[in-house]
């Protein structure tokens, strides 16, 4: 729930689920935001600091949306939480930064874990 509330509290995303069901929450890029970047490029951001954060479509009847998500895994630490959000604050600040927008991501087929 501290990872969700963090990620849904940042200005660049709307979360999608709060993660109070299940350890697994979900978030969007807020309508508007930036026209520079998107989760894909967040994702690959990311992956590049050590972290696999899928961006994923979402099925055709509202395939217009890509959402990010985190499965918390049973020990998940206070601490290596703090490194994954100031991860993810460093890289939006980084993309929101950019004057022209970010190239494609390469397409390298569907996420596997």
């Amino acid at each position: 729930m501290y990872l969700s509330s963090r990620i849904g509290a940042m200005e660049a995303f709307d979360l999608w689920n709060d993660g109070s069901d299940i350890p697994v929450f979900a978030w969007r890029q807020r309508a508007g935001h930036t026209s520079n970047w998107t989760l894909h490029h967040l994702s690959d951001r990311l992956r590049g600091r050590g972290w696999l954060v899928p961006a994923y479509p979402m099925p055709d009847n509202l395939s217009d949306v890509t959402v990010q998500r985190v499965v918390v895994r049973n020990g998940l630490s206070r601490d290596l939480a703090e490194l994954f959000l100031k991860d993810v604050e460093a890289e939006v600040a980084y993309l929101d930064s950019l004057t022209t927008p970010m190239p494609d991501p390469p397409s390298t087929g569907s996420f596997r874990h």
